[in-house]
């Protein structure tokens, strides 16, 4: 949110650097509005490609389950056992839309009975190779999932930073910025004007919190 006065201060230096305090606090102020900006970046990224990745996990261990599912299904149906067909006979469907910890468990439980019946389910395409598949694509599933939720933690951390970032930024915007540019109202009033306007945009984009304090904005990033 505090892109357009950094933007407007860095083209003003001529004129304030006639005021060695106003460069120090432009200094420092610059220097947070950075490491906003790297924060938001860091935060962003935090559970893109994890996410991404378990999706991936997702989708094989869907067709793994399913492939073996098929073949338990077909034989038990071959040699009439109605309680066995019950059992594997996983949809697609149901593995998509399932919670992650119940594919997990279809899909153990699955690999289970296969390898209960592993010598029965030769002729139906079944190997101990495609059963070693699923049980690490099981594996691999579940230690995506948990990235995930590793990353959505450091996500909340790093907006507690970036919050933390935006309160130090807004002091030393209105306690020294804002009061050593009444300095140029009479020497530099376009300049000031320009920094009133720049100020304008930041301050609408501001939200405040119930002591007062001002917060990042959804967006949270600087303009």
């Amino acid at each position: 949110m505090y892109r357009s006065t950094v933007e407007l201060l860095e083209k003003n230096t001529t004129k304030t650097a006639s005021l060695p305090a106003f460069e120090v606090s432009f200094g420092k102020f610059g220097t947070l509005v950075d490491q906003i900006g790297d924060k938001e970046k860091e935060r962003m990224g935090k559970t893109s490609g994890k996410a991404n990745a378990r999706d991936e996990c997702e989708d094989a261990l869907v067709l793994g389950t399913v492939i073996v599912s098929s073949a338990l299904t077909a034989y038990a149906n071959s040699i009439g056992n109605a309680q066995l067909k019950a059992a594997v006979k996983v949809s697609e469907s149901q593995l998509r839309y399932a919670r992650t910890n119940e594919q997990l468990n279809l899909a153990k439980m699955v690999l289970d009975l296969a390898t209960a019946n592993l010598a029965a389910l030769g002729p139906f395409g079944v190997t101990q190779a495609i059963l070693e598949d699923l049980k690490a694509r099981i594996a691999a599933y579940d230690a995506a999932t948990k990235q995930v939720s590793s990353g959505m933690a450091e996500r909340v951390g790093a907006r507690t930073a970036v919050s933390d970032l935006f309160i130090q930024a807004d002091q030393i915007l209105k306690d020294e910025l804002d009061r050593m540019m009444q300095f140029f109202r009479v020497s530099a009033p376009e300049f000031y004007n320009d920094y009133r306007a720049a100020r304008v945009i930041r301050d609408i984009g501001v939200r405040h919190n119930k002591a007062g304090q001002p917060v990042a904005s959804p967006a949270g990033s600087p303009n």
